[in-house]
């Protein structure tokens, strides 16, 4: 009985510290927002949730940070941040905006301050207006040569 003890605690041991068991390793989770710098200006791109369902609109923002000391303006039409979710064969489901003209708009953000530049805020359907089937997406977001990439799941 005492080696079967022994034995018990030690495979316990052995296999209760592996990281998928382990409560406290730490876990991976898909991220919310993912940045990039040019500049003195932090760009990020974030969605509110990585898991959609697959009736929901699909929402996102696309912040501009300013890290410098001075004030700094951008001059920005929504047509310069282009977006697209893909299926995980890399076809485009959905994208934006559309192609149109976009009036120039001037924003300036102060020092160690942030502003919305872009939101999407758009029902989840494929390019022909039909509904998505659930499973996992990449979401990207283009702006002035700068590329961001989220993982998302529709359920």
């Amino acid at each position: 009985m005492r080696y079967f003890i022994l034995a018990l605690s030690i495979a316990l041991i052995i296999n209760g510290c592996k990281k998928n068991s382990n409560p406290v390793a730490s876990v991976t989770n898909p991220a919310l927002s993912v940045s990039q710098t040019s500049d003195s200006m932090q760009y990020t791109f974030a969605i509110p949730r990585t898991v959609f369902g697959i009736h929901d609109t699909l929402s996102a923002s696309f912040t501009a940070f300013n890290q410098s000391a001075e004030p700094e303006t951008l001059m920005i039409s929504e047509g310069n941040f282009q977006w697209s979710l893909k299926n995980d064969s890399g076809r485009i489901l959905m994208w934006g905006p559309a192609r149109n003209p976009y009036p120039l708009q001037r924003i300036i953000i102060n020092s160690h301050q942030s502003e919305v530049i872009f939101g999407i805020q758009q029902a989840i359907m494929d390019t022909s207006g039909a509904p998505v089937i659930a499973g996992s997406y990449m979401l990207q977001g283009l702006y002035d040569s700068m590329l961001f990439t989220l993982d998302l799941s529709l359920q």
